[in-house]
């Protein structure tokens, strides 16, 4: 009987088609016209890791990327615009392996430019701490950010203003068409009592804001004290509180720059 030759066989494989990651295009893609800016909000896409936005001076394009690399979420302000020129905008959603489609249809927008009086946010602050700073009005989160912390019983409240626009435009100050007027309304008061104010500011936000004042995001304030020191100090009027325990103040918000309102119960 001849000898049995063993031979090897390949291994079996099975064939799986590519991953298509591919992610399609946002929807609910809107532009608003602001003063200096156009506002593009679109609904988040599951799965990605950022955005793209694309622009055109026409309809039909091209488009080209907007620089400043990928936005990890929505929305953005459009600030390299010229004040009544129209612009078209689109925006791609990406992963790791790039962007996808972007929106197949194209909307408009055309900045304003500034008149007499300059847009205004209003930053509502809950002085007990059971809601976040919300922020609203002409840019609202595009372009305005705010911090907040406070004690317990709301006798102290430190609230952190910045003007954002320089986290993606890299525009130095004296930017008139950019400057922001931030209304701080501070509810959760205690009824008509009066509170001790003061008013710190800088002409530029530092580079370690975010470590020491935690003022990035929904991130807390650090301790008091952590910093003040480089900030120059205004101290302002008492303000007391309306029956509802609510107390205001304008700010303006430099590009860029911050404002830090303190209150202390009298």
């Amino acid at each position: 009987m001849p000898p049995r030759i063993a031979t090897r066989h390949a291994p079996h494989r099975t064939s799986h088609p590519a991953q298509d990651v591919t992610l399609p295009p946002p929807a609910g893609l809107r532009a608003e016209d602001g003063t200096g800016h156009v506002l593009l909000t679109w609904e988040p896409v599951p799965g990605a890791d950022g955005y793209v936005v694309h622009r055109s001076p026409f309809a039909e394009g091209p488009y080209t990327p907007l620089p400043g690399g990928p936005l990890p979420h929505p929305s953005y302000a459009d600030t390299r615009v010229e004040p009544g020129r129209g612009y078209w905008y689109k925006v791609a959603a990406r992963t790791d392996g790039g962007p996808g489609a972007p929106t197949p249809t194209p909307v408009p927008g055309c900045a304003k430019a500034r008149g007499i009086a300059l847009a205004t946010v209003t930053v509502t602050v809950d002085a007990t701490g059971t809601a976040p700073p919300l922020v609203t009005g002409d840019g609202a989160q595009a372009l305005v950010r705010a911090a907040a912390r406070h004690t317990d019983d709301g006798a102290h409240v430190h609230v952190v203003v910045w003007n954002a626009a320089a986290d993606r435009t890299g525009t130095s100050s004296g930017s008139p068409a950019l400057d922001r007027t931030a209304v701080v309304r501070v509810t959760g008061l205690a009824p008509d009592t009066s509170y001790a104010a003061s008013l710190h500011g800088s002409d530029t936000v530092p580079t370690d804001t975010e470590r020491a004042c935690g003022a990035r995001g929904d991130a807390l304030l650090a301790p008091p004290g952590t910093c003040s020191s480089s900030l120059p100090h205004e101290p302002l009027p008492p303000l007391t509180t309306t029956p509802d325990g609510t107390a205001s103040l304008s700010l303006d918000v430099p590009l860029p720059g911050l404002r830090s309102l303190r209150l202390s119960r009298i």
